[in-house]
């Protein structure tokens, strides 16, 4: 059993009850009880000519090496971050890894309830918002971070997932050499197809995931209603991963078996093992 295998055994069955802390947690906001902070954590908001938003971080335990630490810049903080952490931390237990250098998160969200606003999410991770958000990152949030501890820029991640996978890949393509390392689950390249793809080969080492189950074929096999069938057929997002894949020169990883949704668990816990191997 390889080490990642044993990481993702340990951490999966952790976030299995996320979505009911995260239930938990709401519920106590709504009632005046105290909130939960994750030791090790911190949480900020930030202004921007887009809105505000709300960064979590989560520190490293360990101190931090010559170089600055590792960071993984996540977007969809609201759904990330927990995962990211915990994945983090337990690969940090992980006798085998113990030389492994320290990583810290940071997650940008929206200030909405479980940090999760739908329409900012599209205004800001697809089209002209891309542009903006990667150009704010660069001017106002990472400065921020740098002033909180040692950066390493050869362990500088950006990572998401869906509408957060295709903003990783625009960002690859608008900012090439910013990010060390880029991580696209299941991306969202339906949203500008023509020039993703037609900048698949670019700067930054490329780690992109797809579900088994992201097919019209599944869709149809599960007796999704037709016009979801037809939309995903239009979006093609596991031909067009594979697309993407094999013009970086870079391998797919597809979890069999699992939907856009639940693909997203999986990915993160494996793209912390990216930034620590590649």
């Amino acid at each position: 059993m390889t080490e990642d295998l044993k990481l993702r055994r340990r951490v999966l069955p952790l976030l299995a009850g996320l979505p009911l802390l995260l239930a938990g947690r709401s519920a106590k906001a709504e009632k005046g009880q105290a909130e939960v902070r994750l030791d090790g954590t911190e949480e900020l908001s930030l202004p921007s000519d887009m809105g505000d938003f709300v960064i979590r971080i989560a520190y490293p335990e360990a101190p931090a090496p010559a170089g600055g630490y590792g960071v993984i810049y996540a977007l969809d903080a609201g759904w990330s971050f927990g995962t990211l952490r915990d994945a983090v931390r337990l690969r940090g237990q992980d006798p085998a890894r113990a030389d492994a250098a320290p990583v810290a998160v940071v997650a940008i969200g929206w200030p909405a309830r479980d940090l999760v606003d739908m329409a900012r999410r599209t205004q800001d991770l697809t089209g002209a918002g891309v542009e903006r958000l990667l150009g704010w990152m660069k001017a106002v949030l990472m400065p921020e971070i740098e002033t909180r501890f040692a950066c390493d820029p050869a362990q500088r991640m950006i990572c998401g997932h869906s509408f957060g996978g295709s903003f990783a890949l625009q960002a690859r393509r608008l900012a090439p050499g910013l990010f060390s390392h880029v991580a696209a689950g299941s991306p969202s390249i339906w949203t500008d197809p023509q020039v993703l793809l037609g900048a698949a080969k670019g700067e930054g080492k490329l780690f992109i995931t797809i579900g088994g189950q992201e097919t019209a074929h599944a869709a149809e096999a599960a007796h999704q209603p037709a016009d979801r069938v037809a939309r995903i057929r239009e979006r093609d997002m596991m031909g067009r991963a594979r697309q993407m894949a094999e013009g970086a020169g870079v391998p797919l990883k597809i979890y069999d078996g699992l939907s856009h949704g639940a693909s997203a668990t999986p990915f993160y816990a494996d793209a912390v093992s990216f930034l620590r191997q590649a």
